[in-house]
This record gives C-alpha cells, sequence and structure tokens, in this order.
C-alpha cells in the first residue's frame, strides 16, 4: 500500500478495491499512484462472457455469501438435507430449483460449481463427490481434517483440472459487495484519517 503524505484519498480507495477484488488473495505491490492502481483493480476483476451456474449446499452458513448478488454468478440450485434449511437457501437466493442432498444436486447437468457449507467433517468427501461430477468446487474451511483427505483432494484437482477454492474470504460477503458498489457509484466522503491497529501478542497457555 502506498505510504507517506502524498497518500491520497483515491489511491487509498483504489488500493482497497484491488485488494477486495481479488479476494483476500496475494497480489503484488501495487503500480504507484491513482491510474496505476486502478489499472490493477481492473485487471483483478473477473470478466467471463456469462454467469457462472452454481449450487449451493448448506443452509445455515451457506446463505452468508450473496452469490445471486454477484454480477458473474447465478444460483442454479440449492440444496440441504433439512427442509427448513433448504426453504432458507431458496429464499436467500430467490431460487426454485432445490434438492435434498448434495449427491442429488451434482448430478444436475446445469450446475457448473458447487458451494460446499456442510459440516466440516464432510467437506472433503463432498467436494471429491462434486469434482467426481466434473463441478468446480468452493468449500467452507477446513478443506479437510485428516493428510489422507488433503492428499485425494490433491490428486483429484490435478487429476481433474477443476477449480478448488477455499471459502476463507470476504469477496461474496455483503460488507465487501456494499463497499464495492459504494466505490463505483463514487459515493464516498472525502478520507480525513486513517491508523493501523495494533494487536497484542498472545502466548498460548502451556
Amino acid at each position: 500500500m502506498p505510504s507517506g503524505s502524498d497518500l491520497s484519498r483515491r489511491d487509498f480507495l483504489s488500493w482497497v478495491s484491488a485488494s477486495a477484488l481479488i479476494g483476500g488473495a496475494v497480489s503484488p505491490a501495487p503500480v504507484r499512484g491513482p491510474k496505476g492502481l486502478a489499472a490493477q483493480a481492473e485487471q483483478a476483476a473477473p470478466k467471463p462472457d456469462r454467469k457462472v451456474r452454481i449450487g449451493v449446499v448448506g443452509g445455515n452458513f451457506g446463505c452468508s455469501f450473496q452469490w445471486h448478488l454477484d454480477p458473474n454468478c447465478t444460483v442454479e440450485a440449492v440444496s440441504d438435507l433439512r427442509p427448513e434449511r433448504r426453504a432458507r437457501l431458496q429464499k436467500t437466493y430467490k431460487c426454485q430449483k432445490a434438492y435434498e442432498s448434495l449427491e442429488k444436486l451434482v448430478l444436475d447437468e446445469k450446475v457448473e460449481a458447487v458451494a460446499v457449507f456442510t459440516g466440516a467433517p464432510d467437506h472433503a468427501r463432498h467436494v471429491l463427490e462434486a469434482f467426481g461430477h466434473g463441478k468446480h468446487c468452493i468449500s467452507a474451511v477446513p478443506a479437510c481434517q485428516t493428510l489422507e483427505e488433503a492428499r485425494k483432494l490433491k490428486e483429484a484437482k490435478e487429476r481433474t483440472g477443476l477449480t478448488y477454492m477455499m471459502a476463507e474470504t470476504s469477496y461474496y460477503r455483503w460488507p465487501t459487495i456494499l463497499a464495492r458498489n459504494l466505490w463505483s457509484e463514487k459515493r464516498f466522503g472525502r478520507f480525513v484519517y486513517s491508523e493501523q491497529l495494533k494487536v497484542p501478542s498472545f502466548d498460548p497457555p502451556r
């Protein structure tokens, strides 16, 4: 991030925008100056020629990510073992298509990617199930719970060439979406002050 007395409001907001667009991933040092930062943000933004059709599984945490508000995504189907959670997913994403299980959802040929937000012990198994049906995956943390599961996930990813993403990101959460919208509408006010918080170190008990 640019530093010093020459840090302008435009520099700061452009840097924040570029960081948000890559969803928390590590990025190279931004180019100095507003034009360079704006260009970096533009390059980081995905620009598919159509929306990715995603299936969301898990009606609790799965409702936290606002996929239907992303311009590059549409929720094709939802799934949960519990009827009340399926209904919650359908209401959140305004989706008419619902399945009783992930195993049934991955059979839907229109679903291209699966958001796995089931219980932690099931993440690896469900991602492997989705990979087995040719679906890209984003999964809640943790990705797996054993080294054997990690090995299987790695091998499946390399064998299929499909995309796997950890959901340790705020890109699809509403506060981040709101910030992007406010930035695009030029509704941020004049930036007057910033301070880096110092988090005290923590030594776990022995």
